[in-house]
């Protein structure tokens, strides 16, 4: 009676864990293990158990996490005490999640419902590394002097942006580099972003969408000459790429996430309005802090006579 008791208040229950059989996947992979159930010190019954994959990505500070997707086992039992039981796993990761980074994560979070007693859960982080087809983009800026930048990765509220500063290739002509992706089948498409170097350390932001192919993607060498020339011809010629704007939105991000296979397209929908509006919040300060500085400027001229009668 008293372990009923006990088991009832978490001590002695029933646990689980997820095994997977690894902690690396790509987009679109189907992630693999078994969920392992071990009785307590008394018999209980288990209502169902849910395995949720978590997203969470820090914006300016905070961290916003979501769920992803539930995987469900509604088949209620019972655990005898010390029983184990299996039971295999299998999810299918969405095509269009971003990516793991410095902003991004991921876990998969198991709970187990336990009929009149306390719930026990089980984490499990994982790691969702890009495509092949997207890491020989990486590959290929790379090999041109492009470094990733610790910060890349970063979910803005559409898309998930990777971010590049220049080593080799235009060093002293090139800020940044940054592009978003969007996974097709005949290719993978960009918008590439090129911040120039100008005069009194102002920038001068370039922009161009491109289509590469999967032939070309295919060969590495001619996919770092053909990006060495787009990415030269936008710094020679800045005025054919500046003002771009992509389709009728305001914000080109915003219209390239509706790409079926844009990469962090899936969490514009889950996490896109809670990002967006930290950062509108911060953009506000911001905007509220020049105004201010401006009032000061404006009081300091104040004191002086200027232009007044002699």
């Amino acid at each position: 009676m008293f372990k009923r008791v006990l088991a009832k208040l978490g001590v002695g229950s029933a646990t689980v864990n997820l095994l997977l059989n690894r902690d690396e996947y790509t987009l679109g992979d189907t992630v693999e293990g078994q969920i392992l159930v071990e009785g307590g010190t008394v018999e209980q019954h288990i209502n169902k158990i849910d395995v949720d994959l978590v997203m969470s990505v820090r914006a300016k500070e905070r961290v916003f996490s979501h769920s992803v997707e539930t995987a469900s086992f509604h088949t209620p039992f019972r655990v005898a005490p010390s029983e184990k039981k299996v039971l295999p796993f299998t999810f299918t990761l969405p095509n269009n999640l971003p990516v793991s980074g410095n902003a991004v994560r991921y876990d998969f979070v198991t709970r187990l419902d336990i009929a009149d007693g306390i719930d026990h859960s089980d984490r499990d982080p994982v790691r969702i590394l890009p495509p092949e087809r997207l890491n020989r983009v990486l590959r290929a800026l790379g090999s041109l002097g492009f470094r990733e930048k610790h910060d890349s990765r970063s979910f803005d509220g559409y898309v998930q942006e990777f971010e590049f500063f220049p080593t080799d290739f235009m060093r002293e002509r090139i800020e940044e580099l940054e592009f978003v992706a969007a996974l097709e089948e005949d290719g993978i498409r960009l918008l590439l972003e090129v911040d120039l170097r100008t005069l009194f350390g102002r920038e001068k932001e370039l922009k161009r969408e491109v289509l590469l192919e999967n032939s070309l993607l295919e060969d590495e060498s001619a996919l770092a000459g053909h990006l060495r020339g787009l990415i030269g011809e936008m710094v020679e010629n800045p005025e054919r790429f500046s003002g771009f704007r992509f389709g009728h939105r305001a914000h080109p991000h915003q219209t390239f996430s509706k790409y079926g296979g844009a990469i962090g397209g899936l969490a514009a929908g889950m996490l896109g309005g809670l990002v967006l509006s930290e950062l509108m919040e911060e953009a506000g300060e911001a905007v509220e802090e020049l105004g201010e500085a401006f009032e000061d400027v404006g009081d300091l001229f104040g004191d002086f006579d200027i232009g007044g009668e002699d």
